[in-house]
């Protein structure tokens, strides 16, 4: 192994696949901090408290965007003095990255998980935010001394936005298959669940936001239950810790209950990560059909549970799911044609089969977390020694000048 690095993230420590991505570095034997607008523990990991709109609330009223911009790269800036890194590494683009950018450090990493760059106008009250933000993003990536995607269509889509200048790598959110197999012991799962065992079972596992689309699974049940009438459809994490999220999940329960299907659901509050695997070992069938995606971990962690998966037709997913090989990709937000793929999967299982076998190969070529992580690490020990060259301090200057100007204004 190479010389221990100093490795500081700007990244939420909350977050499940922060959590394994800097515990493999600890273990690795770097040093890893972690700087985060959100409290959390990982061990191993010194975690530093972020600025954010809740902490500078004032009498109750939230701090500005740009308020809590400028707070975060200011902490950053005092932190980094102290710490001495080597590399930066934000997880995530909006506000993390443009946290990281303002600070001014060098060699600074991003990674793009999805929805930070492929902005959405529905999000924005007006036009010129969503501008604004679009071109935060732009002045950030181009800081980079490098840029990691999760998926090929974030890939291009970064190096078009840096004009090719800033190096842009491939480095998805890999699986562990010694810990997602398809030979676990589920039966307690199962009667905790009370899950017939001649029940059909269909995971939906991805988080219980309007973004993951779970309304299009629950519309496309009662189509469902007329060709398989033992169905049952698992929708996790229905746990709400905003009231956004409350709100959501109770209007899916009314949705369930108005289409006369809550018997065939199973609301699971949460699953702790010791227990997911089981939850897809269980499972005869994953289905995730999200608006917009990256390449997520739910689809290798599918494969190596030797699951056959149902996904909406996004192309990120172009590198590992090809239609009728590797899976099934159905249009966005269509419930019928949702129910006809899950009906397919049931009544065709020499396909299912088969589909299962050919995920193996995209599985091992992009999805296994370890393999990804070492790649990772060698790109830390170019950046340390010089491999991968910073932007020009010209390039530094005029970019930072134009940050602070939108942050400014905004």
């Amino acid at each position: 192994m190479n010389q221990p690095l100093t490795l500081c993230y700007v990244a939420d420590a909350t977050n499940i696949h922060v959590q394994r991505w800097l515990g493999f570095f600890v273990a690795r034997g770097h040093r890893v901090y972690c700087l985060s607008d959100r409290v959390g523990a990982i061990d191993g990991v010194n975690v530093m408290e972020l600025p954010s709109r809740d902490s500078m609330a004032i009498d109750g009223k939230r701090c500005s965007k740009t308020a809590v911009l400028k707070a975060r790269a200011r902490k950053i800036r005092a932190a980094v003095k102290e710490i001495q890194p080597d590399v930066m590494h934000a997880i995530f683009l909006t506000q993390r990255g443009w946290s990281a950018m303002m600070s001014g450090f060098t060699p600074l990493v991003i990674s793009l998980m999805g929805p930070d760059i492929k902005l959405a106008q529905a999000n924005y009250r007006h036009s010129l935010q969503l501008q604004r933000d679009q071109v935060l993003n732009t002045l950030s990536l181009r800081q980079c001394s490098l840029i990691t995607a999760v998926s090929d269509d974030l890939l291009q889509l970064a190096t078009q936005m840096t004009g090719g200048r800033v190096p842009v790598e491939l480095i998805p959110l890999g699986t562990e298959p010694n810990l997602f197999r398809p030979d676990l012991d589920t039966s307690a799962l199962r009667a905790r669940l009370n899950i017939p065992d001649d029940a059909f079972v269909v995971l939906s596992p991805r988080q219980m936001t309007p973004h993951y689309n779970q309304g299009t699974i629950i519309d496309s049940i009662p189509a469902v239950l007329k060709e398989v009438p033992q169905a049952v459809f698992i929708l996790k994490d229905t746990f709400g810790h905003t009231e956004a999220r409350k709100a959501y999940v109770q209007s899916l329960q009314a949705r369930a209950e108005s289409l006369g299907v809550n018997h065939a659901i199973r609301w699971v509050d949460e699953v702790p990560m010791v227990e997911l695997p089981l939850f897809f070992a269980l499972s005869d069938v994953v289905v995730s059909v999200p608006s917009n995606d990256g390449l997520p971990v739910t689809i290798f962690e599918a494969m190596a549970t030797q699951k056959p998966l149902i996904v909406g037709d996004l192309p990120s997913y172009n590198e590992v799911i090809i239609h009728g090989q590797t899976g099934l990709r159905v249009p966005i937000r269509n419930s019928q044609v949702l129910a006809r793929a899950i009906v397919k999967i049931f009544k065709n299982p020499a396909l299912a089969r088969r589909m299962v076998e050919e995920a193996q190969v995209p599985l091992y070529q992009y999805g296994i977390f370890a393999e990804q992580m070492m790649r990772m690490e060698r790109y830390y020990q170019g950046l340390k020694i010089g491999d991968v060259s910073p932007p020009s301090l010209g390039q530094q200057v005029c970019n930072g000048l134009l940050m602070n100007l939108l942050v400014a204004v905004s």
